[in-house]
C-alpha cells in the first residue's frame, strides 16, 4: 500500500520538477539571447593580437599611452572615456577592451596574468612597434606589474592604481572551489544571471565610488550590457569570482626597473590605501599619491586631478 502511495505522489512530483527545469532553462536561453541581440554602436578598431580578436581605440598624438580598465563583470574600456578624451589633448592614446570584455573577442578558457601579459606583449609589437607607458587600474594593475616583469622592453612608464595583488596575490584553493559549479548548465547558470542583474552591478559600482553620484548612467548600462556579451560569458564571470587571473605582484614591483606613479584612492574599503603605505616602505624611489574622496576608480571620480597628475608624471625627465 505505501509503495503505491509513493508511487502516485513521485510521479506528479517529477513531472513538476522537469517542468520548472524546463522553463528555467528556457528562460535562460531566451534571456542570454536577448542580451547578445543588444548592438553595441561605440566605435573602434578591431585586430587579431595574440588569437584573440580586440576591440581597441586610437586617439591623440606625441608620447604613446596605454589605458587598461579595471577586471570585473561587464568591465571595458569604456571606464577610461573621460580620462582617455583628455589626456589625448597632449598624447597618443589607446584604449582596448581586454581579452573577454567588451566588444573583444572572449577565449574558450579562463586565462591567467601570464596569458594577459604575452597578449599585451603582442599588442604593442604589433599595433605600438615600440614601447609606451601604461595606465592600469585595480586588477589590470597586477597584469602589467606581471607584464613589467616578463617584458621590461615594452614600457615606458607605469601609472598603477590600486593592484590588488599587494594584499590578495595569487587566487587560493578556496577561491578556485566554486569554479566548476559557476561554469555549470543551469546551476552555474542562473548565478550568473542572478549577479549581472542590473540591481546588481550597480550595487558592485557603487561601492567602487566613494560618492554613488558619481556613478555615470551611461557607464552603467555599458556595464549591464557588456556583462552577459558573447558565448563565453559565463565563462569570464566565473573566472573573476574566483580571482583566476590574480597574481601575487609584489615580487614584481619590488623587481620594477621602470618609473612608477602608485596611485590610491583613500575611500577605497575592498582595497585600503594601507597596501600603499607598506609599498612606499619598500620602494621609495617611485611616486605615490593619495586621491581623497575616491574609491577604487579616481580616475572617473576626480579626473582633472587624476590627468594632471599624470601628465606631470609623464613629462618628467628621467
Amino acid at each position: 500500500m505505501m509503495k503505491k502511495i509513493l508511487k502516485q505522489f513521485s510521479l506528479p512530483l517529477a513531472a513538476s520538477l522537469g517542468a520548472t527545469m524546463g522553463a528555467l532553462i528556457l528562460y535562460q536561453c531566451v534571456t542570454l539571447r536577448r542580451a547578445n541581440q543588444k548592438e553595441n554602436l561605440s566605435s573602434c578598431q578591431k585586430q587579431e593580437f595574440y588569437g584573440i580578436e580586440t576591440a581597441f581605440e586610437k586617439r591623440g598624438y606625441g608620447k604613446k599611452l596605454l589605458l587598461l580598465h579595471s577586471i570585473f563583470p561587464g568591465a571595458s574600456r569604456m571606464e577610461w572615456e573621460k580620462a582617455a578624451e583628455a589626456l589625448s589633448k597632449e598624447y597618443t592614446v589607446y584604449t582596448m577592451d581586454l581579452p573577454g570584455f567588451g566588444q573583444s573577442q572572449q577565449p574558450k578558457k579562463p586565462w591567467t596574468a601570464y596569458q594577459y601579459a604575452a597578449f599585451l606583449h603582442d599588442f604593442v609589437q604589433k599595433e605600438i612597434s615600440g614601447s609606451v607607458s601604461v595606465l592600469a587600474a585595480n586588477s589590470s594593475a597586477d597584469l602589467a606589474l606581471i607584464w613589467s616583469m616578463l617584458y621590461p622592453e615594452d614600457l615606458e612608464k607605469l601609472v598603477l592604481i590600486s593592484p590588488e595583488g599587494f594584499g590578495r596575490g595569487f587566487a587560493t584553493t578556496e577561491d578556485m572551489k566554486p569554479l566548476k559549479m559557476l561554469l555549470s548548465p543551469v546551476i552555474g547558470t542562473q548565478r550568473f544571471l542572478q549577479d549581472t542583474k542590473k540591481s546588481r552591478l550597480k550595487s558592485m559600482l557603487e561601492e567602487m565610488f566613494y560618492e554613488k553620484e558619481r556613478l555615470d548612467p551611461d557607464f552603467l548600462e555599458a556595464v549591464c550590457q557588456n556583462a552577459r556579451r558573447g558565448a563565453h560569458a559565463q565563462m569570464v564571470y566565473a573566472a573573476i569570482k574566483t580571482r583566476f587571473a590574480a597574481a601575487d605582484t609584489k615580487d614584481a614591483f619590488h623587481r620594477l626597473e621602470k618609473p612608477f606613479l602608485l596611485i590610491w584612492g583613500e575611500k577605497n574599503i575592498a582595497n585600503p590605501w594601507q597596501y600603499m603605505e607598506e609599498a612606499e616602505k619598500t620602494r621609495s624611489n617611485g611616486e605615490f599619491l593619495l586621491f581623497e574622496n575616491t574609491a577604487a576608480l579616481p580616475h572617473m571620480e576626480n579626473t582633472a586631478a587624476f590627468v594632471s597628475s599624470v601628465t606631470q608624471f609623464i613629462d618628467e625627465q628621467r
